[in-house]
């Protein structure tokens, strides 16, 4: 059965009237906000008469023709709409209403209901015959799926030739706040199905049929369970994914009958008593492994890096070539020099390339200065050649670049001094004059020679260079933990491999996980080691190997072929899977798990979660008495579990509640009512049991939980 199917039925029958909706088809619209007119419209709809908010109302946006939200189980709405667009309100049950926008951001839609009966005749009808019936059923909850199952009871009078009925469930997360709209289930009368079909010409499920033909079946003795002459009982059943099955859940059925022009019948009828999932008590715990595939395991090897810097090179005015005898420039050429030294000392060291750039001041002619900035990069570059061991210099690449600093440079270092003054007069002349006449225009400003010329363009002429040089990081575990003091994000997969490994506080192991995850995310042995140790710890998070489990990987070495992650990749996933309530995802790495010994319990885990029991009875019952009752719960072979529970001896809170389970289940009363004194224990004991009893279906003593519910409130009060 599909999932998360919501339907609208709306349309027009053919036979003149308009056909009343009896379903929400929920339609997703993604609109795009950049247009100007489009605005973020909130509001909310109540009943006009009652002022109570309304649930499930159609928001059709009229310009675009197209349903583009529904009001939440609050009343509330928020949508994107053109500002001038109307937005028409609709609900089975109630008068449509169109509000023109006009540019409001902010509605409340009051919706008139609307009298279903069909005259006085309807009226005798229904005084002659009950309501419809449904019969509210446990959620049964196997692995991330939620199963319903429930008989509707239609009185026959109630549904005649002439008529349809819409069942549509509307599954609520309590937890979450969200509701999920379900498959429907539509019954036509045989006449009403056949009329139907030779309104749509045939052809109900056409481009243009009737939007619930897929959902439709026929009243005949085949399809209808054992019935009265008075009442019809059919059976609606529906599955659905649950991200959290530990969630509170409830669900509604609203069901209508038309005829062929009104809504004659309409209910929402709670469906469901609680959740059954005996499986929560199952109680497993898996050790973890680190990564041990050579493939995966980072190797040492050659690490380009680059070192960039800034020589405050002095050049003579108009000169292209520097004094490197100068005491500033000896200074300055020295510390290129050095780093120089300090690369050709370390072993296996290689320079691969040295890039000097240049900028000179703007005041003079542009083409000048570019010439002159491109002649003393030229010998710059030229002298630090032939300062090159000649071991380095060999296979080196050398290179130059120049450029003319513009005169908004000098406007903005003005303004960093708050010489704003200075700095308008600079920037006008810089608007006004154009070429070369900037610079003539500049010499006519006062402070010309003692701001300009004397301290700020002086500034713009810099010599930057960028070293690129390999190095091979097979370091020490003191030099690879120095060069992480300086900058992590500068150490290779090996060295933080190396590192980590060699780390015994926990707590730094995960750091430097995280941060080599951080650089490089695709990590493999590290995301694994990671999750090893988050299990270790009892804390497991399924997010770190989810884009490594079951999937073809690059190895560590580079290679282009893929190869499939490690098996204690997989095996670590589905632990913390396990553990997450993720029981889907999990059984999705069957495949890749190694059906050993080792694997053994942990395959059967899975397979006990997703509902496959039988072969894994066995196994799962080795691991201890009470799993064993657990597993026969889930089996439902009720009076095997009963019995084996007798012999549970643990006196803690969860023995007691699957005590009560097992009693509450039995058939004989007496067991049943005992059942209350196990209950009790467990929630005195435990009573934070309180919530997933509530909704328990398979603890049914009410007064017991309200009891305990309400002294453990009444504590919390008397604490504060």
């Amino acid at each position: 059965m599909k999932k998360h199917i919501a339907t609208q039925y709306s349309g027009v029958h053919r036979l003149g009237s308009k056909l009343v909706g009896t379903l929400l088809l929920l339609f997703v619209m993604a609109m795009s906000a950049a247009a100007q007119d489009i605005i973020r419209v909130t509001g909310k709809v109540v009943d006009a008469s009652k002022g109570e908010p309304l649930a499930f109302v159609n928001i059709m946006d009229m310009e675009m023709k197209k349903i583009v939200a529904q009001s939440d189980g609050d009343g509330r709405f928020s949508l994107n709409a053109h500002s001038n667009t109307s937005l028409r309100f609709s609900m089975t049950g109630a008068e449509s209403q169109t509000v023109k926008l006009r540019g409001r951001d902010s509605l409340v839609v009051r919706l008139t209901m609307i009298d279903t009966n069909l005259g006085e005749a309807a009226v005798v009808v229904k005084r002659k015959v009950k309501e419809l019936t449904i019969t509210p059923t446990p959620i049964e909850i196997k692995g991330n799926m939620a199963y319903f199952k429930n008989v509707i009871g239609v009185p026959s009078k109630l549904f005649g030739h002439d008529c349809r009925l819409v069942a549509q469930r509307i599954f609520d997360n309590q937890t979450r706040k969200k509701h999920a709209l379900m498959r429907p289930m539509v019954y036509d009368a045989v006449e009403y199905n056949q009329t139907q079909d030779r309104m749509y010409a045939f052809d109900m499920n056409g481009k243009d049929g009737d939007p619930l033909a897929k959902y439709i079946l026929v009243k005949n003795d085949t399809l209808r369970d054992k019935h009265t002459d008075t009442r019809d009982a059919f059976m609606y059943m529906d599955s659905i994914f649950v991200k959290n099955p530990n969630d509170i859940f409830r669900g509604v059925i609203y069901a209508a009958i038309e005829d062929y022009n009104k809504i004659i019948y309409r209910d929402t009828i709670i469906a469901t008593k609680g959740v059954i999932r005996p499986m929560r008590w199952l109680d497993f715990s898996f050790g973890s492994s680190e990564i041990a595939d050579d493939n995966f395991i980072p190797k040492a090897k050659p690490q380009l890096r680059d070192s960039k810097g800034n020589i405050d090179l002095r050049f003579p005015i108009g000169k292209a070539e520097f004094n490197p005898n100068d005491e500033h420039n000896a200074i300055e050429i020295k510390k290129l020099q050095q780093q120089v030294q300090d690369i050709a000392a370390t072993k296996d060291a290689t320079v691969q390339a040295l890039s000097i750039s240049g900028t000179s001041s703007p005041d003079g002619k542009y083409t000048s200065n570019l010439s002159l900035a491109k002649r003393r990069m030229d010998y710059a570059i030229n002298y630090f050649r032939m300062q090159m061991p000649e071991n380095l210099r060999r296979n080196m690449k050398f290179s130059s670049n120049a450029s003319v600093a513009p005169w908004s440079d000098v406007v903005k270092l003005m303004r960093k001094d708050t010489l704003n003054n200075e700095a308008d007069q600079v920037e006008s002349v810089a608007r006004r004059f154009k070429g070369d006449a900037v610079s003539q225009g500049m010499k006519r400003l006062p402070f010309y020679n003692s701001l300009l010329q004397g301290k700020y363009l002086p500034m713009l002429r810099s010599v930057g260079y960028t070293m690129n040089y390999s190095i091979f990081r097979n370091l020490t575990l003191d030099e690879i933990k120095e060069l992480y003091n300086q900058d992590y994000k500068k150490l290779s997969r090996y060295e933080f491999f190396h590192m980590y490994r060699s780390e015994d506080d926990e707590a730094k192991r995960e750091k430097i996980l995280r941060q080599a995850l951080e650089v490089y995310p695709s990590f493999t042995a590290a995301a694994n080691d990671l999750s090893a140790l988050l299990i270790k710890r009892g804390t497991p998070d399924p997010e770190i190997l989810r884009n490594f489990a079951g999937k073809k990987l690059y190895d560590e070495n580079g290679n282009k072929q893929k190869v499939m992650a490690p098996a204690v990749v997989n095996q670590n996933q589905m632990v913390a899977l396990l553990v997450n309530s993720e029981y889907q995802a999990a059984d999705s790495l069957v495949e890749f798990i190694p059906k050993t010994e080792e694997n053994r319990l942990l395959l059967a885990v899975n397979d006990a979660f997703m509902g496959r029991y039988d072969k894994n009875y066995d196994i799962i019952a080795q691991t201890g008495l009470r799993n064993e009752v657990v597993l026969l719960l889930a089996m439902k072979k009720d009076e095997e579990a009963l019995e084996k529970s007798k012999g549970l001896t643990d006196d803690d809170a969860v023995t007691h509640y699957i005590k009560a389970i097992c009693m509450h289940r039995s058939k004989d009363s007496n067991t049943s009512l005992k059942g209350n004194i196990e209950l009790r224990k467990a929630l005195t004991l435990d009573p934070s049991l309180i919530e997933i009893a509530e909704n328990d279906a398979d603890v049914n003593d009410l007064e017991c939980i309200k009891e305990i519910k309400d002294k453990k409130n009444k504590k919390e009060v008397e604490k504060k």
